[in-house]
């Protein structure tokens, strides 16, 4: 599904001619002005009126329309949406009141607000690719460049979109359109005070978590969950199976022989008696499925932007089938589990020694002696005064660096490390450069604290990552969602204090505490995770042809930002481990995507009317 937003005056209205021909389903201003515009199904929208005023929610809710309507008859402007906001799920909310429109996503940006200027009034959108369309933006060469050093685009750049003149609102802001044609971006949120014991703010994540999942189990029927073992997607299997639903649980059989997962999860699944368990042989869809020339360029779900999970596209897809098969209309995964309780940085360490300098050299100790790192990494982690400026220029000025890889490193940075793969051309180092300069100059943390920032970054960039995810999956089958990407969610593991979130020899403590009572004890104790560089491997065995017949006429190439012999090499010649071949994700996820750019237009007519 996909819908534009236009402001309440005739400054919109050549966007409004331009869009109809591409729409099936229209909502208008109290004025009779069009204001929605877009396609999706019945039910997909919650319209509500209140005089005047309108309101619509899109998404992951358990409102009525009689309950929004009361809620919006409290609105007083489209600044002070009070008795709106705080609803449980996952949502667009989108109000007109009194000649002006307010736009809003979620914190996770699973849910995005876009922007452009089309004719004479700023036009927001559900989707980039909408205004891509409408206005006819070219890409952004430099945007594609950058796109190649990294798994998903580095801190600042996490929410920019690869077309000219499409914006897209902070995922902690509001847009305001207004009649005359102007759009203006305000605050809608920051961060918690985190101030929260584990003890008190344990009972606060349960109660977000349980209403994450209600909302989303509230219409009844089937819904599906991962249950793969791990403790994220096992405390929502058990959240969903106290619900008035139908469940299923899905696992995918990993390869390897070492990951404990399945035992995990056949301990879950026993627990879960009244649950149907689906688990798909190892040797079904592999990695890497589906990306050979001729099915790259019709890959709808490339279209957005170059997807993160693009050798898991084939499996995304075949899950959201499978389960849909078994009568699931929502599919419940743990994408943002990891982010909110196991960042995997050190952050906290360095806001500790500003504050309790020794109790951060005592905290550093436990984590020096499971990392084995030396007492100067140590050091330069308690004083690390970097700014986000700062150390988006040094990955400027070293993206051709070899990577560094080591394990024994504490890691208290504001965002991850990027490299240009082997293959990239002078022009495309050069153009990445560019474009990560300029971002340094507006790169400001995202909350006071380092460790808060991390968080933060990381979800929001889980969110833009698997947003695109859950319209793929709306597409063929039971529709991807994410709870723990929640505003609600994040806020409440956000008021909890860093160092009781990190603490070192402890496996996500807080989701622990949270999870306590609901999960079996086994679970709880878990302190392994699973590892799938064995499935990478099958998979790119398997499919190793269809990645080379990829890059014979690429084009990336074309462009000149790759060198395909040398890329070409590096698909043929053994990786001891994978992570050394893991920059060809971003290669791949490039490659498909300006094929699907080239294959036809990147907008309205090219959004499937699906489900929300």
């Amino acid at each position: 599904m996909w819908f534009a937003v236009l402001p309440d005056g005739e400054a919109a209205s050549a966007a409004a001619r331009a869009l109809r021909p591409h729409v099936s389903r229209v909502v208008d201003h109290a004025s009779g002005r069009p204001w929605l515009m877009g396609c999706w199904p019945d039910g997909a929208l919650m319209v509500a009126a209140a005089g005047e005023a309108r309101a619509v929610v899109a998404g992951d809710h358990a409102v009525t329309a009689a309950g929004l309507g009361r809620r919006l008859a409290r609105a007083r402007s489209v600044a002070d949406v009070g008795p709106l906001s705080g609803l449980p799920g996952c949502h667009h909310l989108v109000v007109s009141l009194a000649g002006q429109v307010r736009v809003q996503g979620t914190l996770g940006a699973v849910r995005r607000v876009f922007h452009a200027r089309a004719g004479k009034a700023m036009v927001a959108a559900s989707h980039a690719r909408v205004l891509a369309c409408l206005t006819g933006a070219d890409w952004d060469q430099r945007w594609l460049a950058v796109r190649l050093s990294s798994v998903a685009m580095p801190y600042p750049l996490q929410e920019t979109v690869p077309w000219c003149g499409v914006e897209a609102v902070p995922a902690d802001h509001w847009l305001r359109l207004d009649a005359d044609g102007s759009a203006s971006a305000y605050r809608r949120w920051s961060p918690p005070d985190a101030e929260l014991t584990l003890a008190e703010g344990a009972p606060v994540v349960r109660a977000a978590l349980a209403g994450a999942v209600g909302a989303r189990t509230a219409a009844g029927g089937t819904v599906s969950t991962d249950l793969s073992g791990g403790m994220d997607s096992t405390t929502l299997a058990f959240l969903a199976a106290a619900e008035p639903v139908d469940l299923v649980t899905y696992r995918w059989a990993e390869r390897d022989t070492g990951n404990d997962d399945a035992r995990y999860a056949r301990l879950a699944a026993a627990r879960l008696p009244r649950a149907r368990h689906v688990v798909d042989p190892k040797d079904g869809v592999a990695m890497f499925a589906g990306l050979g020339p001729d099915a790259a360029g019709g890959a709808t779900w490339a279209r957005g932007e170059p997807p993160a999970w693009v050798r898991s596209a084939g499996r995304i897809e075949h899950i959201a089938r499978a389960m849909a098969a078994q009568g699931s209309r929502l599919h419940l995964a743990g994408h943002g589990g990891d982010e909110l309780f196991r960042p995997g940085g050190h952050g906290h360490l360095r806001d500790l020694a500003g504050r309790r300098p020794l109790t951060a050299l005592r905290r550093a100790r436990g984590y020096r002696a499971l990392a084995r790192a030396s007492w100067p990494a140590v050091a330069k982690a308690l004083t690390d005064r970097r700014t986000p400026a700062r150390e988006l220029r040094w990955h400027a000025d070293h993206l051709t660096d070899p990577l560094p890889v080591d394990p024994r490193a504490l890691r208290t940075g504001w965002t991850w490390s990027m490299r240009m793969p082997e293959w990239a051309s002078p022009d495309a180092v050069a153009a990445a450069r560019s474009m990560l300069r300029n971002a340094a100059e507006a790169a400001h943390p995202l909350a006071p604290g380092r460790e808060q920032h991390q968080v933060l970054m990381q979800a929001r960039s889980a969110g833009v990552i698997f947003g695109p995810a859950a319209d793929l999956t709306a597409a063929v089958g039971a529709r991807l969602t994410m709870p723990y990407l929640d505003d609600a969610v994040i806020e409440a593991a956000l008021a909890v204090r860093p160092e009781d979130r990190n603490q070192p020899g402890r496996y996500k403590p807080l989701l622990v505490e949270a999870a306590r009572g609901i999960l079996p004890r086994p679970v709880l104790e878990r302190t392994t995770k699973g590892e799938f560089s064995a499935d990478f491997y099958q998979g790119l065995e398997r499919h190793r042809a269809e990645l080379l017949a990829l890059l014979e006429d690429s084009a990336l190439a074309r462009y000149g930002l790759i060198d395909t012999a040398i890329c070409r090499q590096a698909l043929l010649r053994p990786h001891p481990t994978a992570a050394t071949l893991m920059p060809l994700d971003a290669t791949l996820a490039c490659e498909i995507w300006l094929r699907a750019q080239q294959a036809g237009p990147p907008g309205p007519d090219t959004v499937r009317e699906t489900a929300p």
